[in-house]
Order: structure tokens, then C-alpha cells, then sequence
């Protein structure tokens, strides 16, 4: 059976959607300065990566500290 979490989007759960954990085969992390011009040098964001690299999934974080408690949560492993 597949494993599925939600996420809420703009942490609004009106916005919510579900990412199936069985398709994620890699996960990066990045300082959100790469994705925006974002003077908030503590925020980071994970991608959730298929097995053809591609991405389904972009989860934004205060810290690196509140991804990596997400990802081993989440996912069961640590970066």
C-alpha cells in the first residue's frame, strides 16, 4: 500500500495536498536564497525528486534543523 503525507500549501489547509512517499526517490536540499532573493539566509526548501529526477514536490522550511526533523519524520532517513 502506498504511504502518502499531506502538505499543506501557504500553511493554509484549505491548500492541502498529498505526496506519495513510494515515488520519492531522492530528496535535495537547498538555501531558499537559490530559489527566491530572499534576504532570510536560515530558510531552507527540500525537493522531492522522482527517479527521473524530476520534481514533485517542494517543501519550504525556517531552518535546515526544521527539514531535517521533517525528512527523517517523513521519510525515515537523514541528509
Amino acid at each position: 500500500m502506498s504511504r502518502f503525507i499531506r502538505i499543506d500549501k501557504e500553511n493554509n489547509p484549505k491548500k492541502a495536498v498529498l505526496l506519495n512517499l513510494d515515488l520519492v526517490a531522492s530528496v535535495e536540499l537547498s538555501p531558499q536564497s537559490d530559489l527566491l532573493s530572499s534576504a532570510d539566509e536560515k530558510r531552507v526548501y527540500a525537493s522531492c525528486l522522482a527517479h527521473d529526477k524530476t520534481v514533485i514536490a517542494t517543501v519550504h522550511f525556517d531552518s535546515v534543523e526544521d527539514a531535517h526533523a521533517w525528512i527523517d519524520k517523513n521519510l525515515g532517513v537523514q541528509l
